[in-house]
């Protein structure tokens, strides 16, 4: 018996992503964080920005001059800057509006953006098992998750922290941001 397990994510269940071919890496963080999440790594830029025009996506891109001008043409865009996997995902949390990431969610295959089926099978330590509609690649929380968790618990510490701080700053102050 299969399920599909939801693709919806706790502060933005409708936010659609196209990530351009030089962030190949945050696509799939996306990806695996449960967002539907298009990554073209051999497109021009007009053909991204028809993508976004067509589907209503959010444009993830980490080219100035694309992201100037699909701003011009008043399409949804996040300019990524930074240079490591936590900085640019909380780069694009902060942008997009997300108060944190919910860890709890894993309904997309990093692979290819379909989703995943429940299996109600389990690997030989008894955790949960789950497969691509699409391409069938099997998913499980495996050792490889320890660093994923990781790496999203920071990103949740920091736009906790940064949040906070700002609150504080704001408060404490007599000018808004």
């Amino acid at each position: 018996m299969l399920r599909h397990v939801s693709s919806s994510h706790k502060d933005s269940p409708t936010l659609k992503f196209l990530v351009d071919g030089m962030l190949g890496s945050l696509a799939t963080k996306l990806r695996i964080l449960g967002f539907d999440s298009i990554y073209d790594r051999n497109s021009v830029d007009a053909a991204l920005i028809q993508i976004v025009k067509k589907d209503g996506r959010t444009l993830v891109t980490s080219d100035q001059e694309l992201s100037l001008n699909a701003k011009r043409m008043h399409l949804s865009v996040i300019l990524i800057t930074k240079t490591n996997d936590r900085a640019r995902l909380v780069e694009l949390c902060r942008q997009a509006g997300f108060k944190k990431l919910d860890l709890t969610v894993m309904s997309r295959c990093s692979n290819c953006n379909s989703n995943l089926i429940e299996t109600y099978e389990q690997d030989k330590f008894g955790r949960k098992v789950l497969r691509c509609e699409t391409c069938a690649k099997l998913y499980w929380k495996g050792s490889h998750w320890k660093k994923l968790d990781e790496l999203f618990s920071e990103v949740n510490r920091e736009l906790n922290s940064k949040r906070t701080n700002k609150h504080i700053t704001a408060s404490s102050s007599s000018t808004k941001d």
